[in-house]
């Protein structure tokens, strides 16, 4: 057959112009098969071609490094990515996220798996066991649960095997089937396992910022905001679109990069490495004392971080040094636009940060509990010395505090504790985890927080004191209009807001 030229000059032009460049393509990860993937996706494809005016096709990936690839590719795109990936991408290639997905509910958690009958109850007894983890681009699978056992003093060295399958389900499967002893996947995903009574949670933690709609850097603006628009307006606009992704999402909701950083640190934790976003972020930092695991901190901070941004008119993203002396000389430094600190870190950073508010507690919350591990040894139970005892530093510290009842405890003669400065309250549950010392020190409203994730792992041996309040400080390039904004965010906070971290409320700091 013999195309006329005017038809051929015809397709050649349409193939080349802007409106056939302007094509999205909407990557899906290999979550599921093709034909799952289609029906549950086409519809929202179809939305969000009609919400632009452009054409949104599918691409499916087979494998985790095709997708990866993919993402890469100098093409105008919409990506559907589990955090991990996303920060891995981004760190490589300018991306900007749209939305992130509101999960089906267990979605937002990761759970650490046992079976029902097995004879483990607590993380610090999988010890010289096996575990298999699943989706390694799953933060509920890979990130999340490699943390806690990290809290734990465990390590893949630490198992008897580690080994990673690469699916979920996989991992579920050879847990039920006595393969392994354990496994860890968001807890919507093991939801049938656990109705049926077949595995118990023995570990859990909030999963943080979750799976997100992105666009690569060959997307415009104008474009990026009007698939924004429709994502977050799809539960009303786009009901039959939301149906059939019932399975998978239940609605978008708005979200920033900085709002990864949290997990930018949780990598960084373990394996060394610096995930930075290719893109520049106009997000401000606000640092929290290496108090509160990562993940707790996130959830804990969040109605304190929002109101920030809602002060300041621009995303906050979470900051939490590995250690104390980090922490005050990133702080001195001015590394930071807000900080929380210790009385010890405002007198230490008064040169770049000024304080604006100091915390009220919660009696209870803040009072300084000693901690031992579980089962609690004789010599801790009868507070025999020597004893080793953990402490976060000079500032954190509530040593002062808990000696004078320590040796109030022993028979006879005071004898000397060995004290031992493990640089922050999140390292002195590693140290009594990994039996490096007998006994911690750290706020009761930390422990509750550690506790409630890893339960049965530690217990308080008693309480005493109460723990100096932490101030709210702003970085001094901060201009005086921002400071008020900021301190009236503060002042204004629903009542309880930070229960988690022991804090009834904020209280002006007078400046002369």
């Amino acid at each position: 057959m013999i195309i006329p030229i005017r038809i051929l000059l015809g397709l050649i032009f349409f193939a080349f112009s802007p409106a056939a460049q302007a094509q999205l393509r909407l990557l899906l990860p290999p979550v599921s098969s093709p034909a799952t993937m289609y029906a549950a996706f086409a519809p929202l494809a179809a939305y969000l071609g009609k919400a632009t005016g452009e054409t949104v096709t599918l691409h499916f990936s087979a494998n985790l490094d095709s997708f990866y690839a993919e993402a890469k590719m100098p093409v105008a795109q919409i990506t559907f990515f589990c955090p991990i990936a996303y920060i891995k991408v981004a760190h490589e290639d300018r991306y900007f996220p749209l939305a992130e997905v509101i999960p089906t509910p267990g979605g937002n958690r990761s759970v650490i798996l046992v079976r029902r009958d097995s004879p483990i109850h607590n993380v610090l007894q999988l010890r010289g066991s096996s575990f298999v983890s699943g989706d390694p681009a799953c933060a509920a699978s890979s990130l999340i649960p490699l943390t806690l056992l990290q809290e734990a003093g465990l390590t893949p060295k630490d198992f008897h095997v580690f080994r990673q399958t690469g699916s979920d389900q996989t991992a579920l499967m050879d847990v039920a089937a006595r393969f392994y002893d354990a496994t860890a996947v968001a807890e919507n995903v093991a939801a049938p396992y656990l109705r049926a009574g077949t595995l118990r949670v023995i570990g859990q933690a909030p999963v943080g910022p979750g799976d997100l709609l992105a666009t690569s850097g060959k997307v415009p603006a104008p474009l990026r905001a009007k698939l924004t628009t429709a994502l977050l307006a799809a539960t009303r606009n786009a009901p039959a679109a939301m149906t059939a992704l019932a399975g998978m999402v239940r609605g978008f909701q708005p979200v920033q990069d900085g709002d990864y950083a949290v997990l930018r640190t949780l990598y960084a934790d373990l394996f060394g490495v610096a995930l930075t976003p290719k893109r520049n972020s106009m997000a401000m930092s606000f640092a929290i004392p290496p108090t509160y695991t990562p993940m707790a901190a996130y959830q804990i901070f969040a109605p304190l971080r929002e109101a920030l941004a809602r002060a300041i008119g621009l995303p906050v993203r979470l900051v939490i040094p590995a250690n104390e002396q980090d922490f005050v000389r990133e702080g001195r430094r001015g590394d930071y636009d807000f900080s929380l600190l210790t009385p010890a870190m405002v007198a230490a950073e008064q040169r770049s940060m000024i304080p604006l508010a100091r915390s009220l507690p919660n009696p209870d919350a803040q009072r300084i509990a000693i901690i031992a591990r579980e089962p609690v040894s004789r010599a801790a139970q009868a507070l025999r010395p020597p004893l080793r005892v953990a402490y976060a530093g000079p500032y954190c510290s509530a040593r002062g505090a808990a000696l004078p009842a320590l040796h109030s405890r022993e028979q006879g003669a005071p004898q000397p504790f060995t004290w031992k400065a493990v640089g922050s309250e999140r390292a002195v549950f590693t140290s009594v985890a990994d039996g490096s010392t007998d006994l911690g020190v750290v706020r009761a409203a930390t422990f509750s927080s550690l506790d409630q994730a890893l339960p049965g792992a530690w217990t308080v041996l008693m309480t005493v004191g109460t723990a100096a309040p932490w101030s709210f400080a702003v970085n001094r390039h901060l201009s005086p209009a921002q400071r008020q904004a900021l301190l009236q965010a503060m002042l204004h906070l629903a009542p309880n807001a930070l229960s988690g971290a022991g804090f009834a409320r904020f209280i002006p700091i007078p400046h002369e």
